[in-house]
């Protein structure tokens, strides 16, 4: 894990806490202590402090996350007006398409969708909120490939190429292979290496100052994707979006 400097004990206890939570989808306090190898009076008082502060609940003898999580997150992706921006024009894509588009951008190393247009009502934005690893999506490799060498490279050390499907990139040397592709023809693909069954075409916005603001990108199954098809679309979605940020700033 990278070092930003001095970090607290209790409060990286209370974060892994609130982690071991989330990937139980809630816990008991004995499967907490357990689970982190800490006694259980350590584990109650800090329960007891999430609580009082409205970031944990407690259902029966199992513990939750707080909706105050759902609240806070809906701040933070919406605490930027390109991402608005961006949101416009991915929902006009998908309509276009009849697919599914996402819009994602990138902490600490992976990716996350910030937004997901989809036009069944039965999927809307069921992945919003989710993480994927760089190497192996469309939204990661395509801010990847507006990166330094050097950027590259920390994501590499810090979470390696986890392999999810037959298809997964397994090698750094392939991976800058495919990211050279990428940068030359202008947009990444997916070719179901992070879901069986699951293509996908995405290309990075920028920033008026050459910055990644994040990226874009269209999914589906392998035989209803057709690359040669959605790029096109998805570049001019692509123009649309950063002229109107370039516009918004007074730099076009």
């Amino acid at each position: 894990m990278p070092v930003h400097g001095r970090e607290l004990t209790t409060t990286a206890t209370s974060l892994r806490i609130v982690d071991a939570i989330n990937r139980f989808e809630g816990a008991r306090m004995s499967e907490i202590a357990e689970e982190l190898g800490l006694a259980n009076s350590t584990i109650h008082a800090h329960l007891t402090t999430l609580r009082n502060h409205e970031l944990v609940v407690k259902e029966g003898n199992e513990f939750y996350l707080g909706i105050k999580f759902f609240h806070l997150g809906e701040q933070a992706r919406h605490r930027k007006p390109e991402y608005e921006i961006v949101r416009r024009h991915a929902h006009e894509l998908s309509n276009r398409l009849n697919e599914e588009v996402a819009f994602a951008i990138t902490e600490h190393g992976r990716s996350v969708i910030i937004f997901d247009e989809n036009n069944d009502p039965a999927k809307e934005g069921f992945q919003v909120g989710r993480y994927f690893h760089m190497h192996n999506s469309a939204s990661g490799k395509a801010m990847l490939a507006e990166f330094s060498r050097e950027r590259v490279e920390d994501v590499l050390d810090r979470w390696g190429l986890p392999k999810e499907t037959e298809n997964t990139i397994q090698s750094a040397e392939e991976l800058y292979e495919e990211l050279e592709q990428t940068r030359e023809r202008g947009y990444s693909l997916n070719r179901q290496e992070a879901l069986e069954g699951l293509m996908a075409v995405g290309m990075a916005i920028t920033n008026p100052d050459r910055s990644v603001l994040g990226s874009v990108d269209v999914s589906g199954p392998p035989y209803r994707l057709s690359e040669d098809e959605i790029a096109p679309e998805l570049r001019e979605t692509v123009t649309q979006i950063e002229r109107e940020i370039a516009s918004r700033y007074g730099t076009e």
